[in-house]
């Protein structure tokens, strides 16, 4: 057995009194795909009552502790905070109670330093009731904060064809460069594929998708929905491609990134079309 006084192996994230920073320390936990089991808001007593902390149980019995970047009974930047992380974390998990939780833990908290026996301590608490953190939580949907909006605008590489890897490695410096880099090499690829070596962009893809006696195709799927992949092609490039090639850059990252991830799902359907045999008379 452990001995109690014995520090707890958990995460900490934020810090103390920064709003922003412990903010940000819950989207980095959701943005990369943690999953909340638990929250406990812990309300310090005495010159802390005003002042939150979370405790988030993760799987596998993991624990994360935000420090007290949170507060509420006056207006300001903690109250902002907290109003946000508790519309977050509800869309979340329904699992969020509040506790009164003794002083001296919770500054051992803010020192990055719970115990063993801090962390019983705090299982033991009884939760307030009746909750209160739901007045930070707007009944109607269209009077929440638009919490998503906070969230990092990256590229996710998990769902990145291999073949855009290095293209998307650097969207980051250069998106504009990157997305018509992207382009020139899925018309490069399907030219190879094809030996259309003298068609481009839309006229391209028709010959490579569009027909009965296209040069490449996607087996086992109906004919309507061979015809909807292919138009993909060509409707990509003559609603974004042409636009983008011939002006300035002039769009918004997260504009940049949809159309990225739209470029790489014709990658993907690429990949999954195969050459037709042509017959012999």
């Amino acid at each position: 057995m452990l001995p109690k006084k014995q520090i707890a192996e958990i995460q900490y994230l934020g810090d103390s009194g920064l709003t922003e920073c412990c903010k940000q320390g819950v989207v980095q936990l959701l943005h990369f795909g943690e999953i909340i089991e638990e929250v406990k808001i812990l309300t310090a007593e005495g010159d802390y009552s005003n002042s939150h902390c979370l405790l988030l149980t993760l799987t596998h019995d993991r624990v994360a502790a935000i420090k007290n970047g949170f507060s509420s009974g006056y207006p300001g930047e903690g109250p902002k905070g907290y109003t946000f992380v508790l519309n977050l974390l509800s869309k979340y998990t329904e699992n969020i109670a509040e506790y009164i939780c003794p002083i001296d833990i919770f500054e051992r908290l803010l020192k990055s330093s719970l115990t063993i026996q801090d962390i019983e301590s705090i299982n033991n608490l009884t939760k307030i009731s009746p909750a209160r953190w739901y007045e930070f939580v707007p009944y109607k949907e269209e009077l929440k904060p638009d919490v998503f909006s906070e969230f990092p605008l990256t590229i996710p590489m998990a769902l990145i064809d291999c073949r855009l890897i290095e293209i998307a490695l650097d969207f980051t410096n250069n998106p504009d460069n990157s997305i018509l880099n992207a382009y020139r090499k899925i018309e490069s690829i399907v030219r190879g594929r094809t030996n259309l070596t003298h068609e481009s962009s839309t006229k391209l893809f028709s010959k490579a998708f569009q027909g009965d006696e296209s040069v490449l195709y996607w087996e086992d799927i109906d004919s309507g929905e061979c015809k909807g992949r292919a138009s993909l092609f060509t409707s990509t490039f003559m609603a974004y491609r042409n636009n983008r090639a011939h002006q300035e850059p002039k769009h918004h990252l997260d504009d940049d990134i949809r159309e990225f991830l739209l470029i790489n799902q014709l990658f993907i359907l690429e990949k999954e079309a195969v050459v037709r045999e042509v017959i012999s008379a």
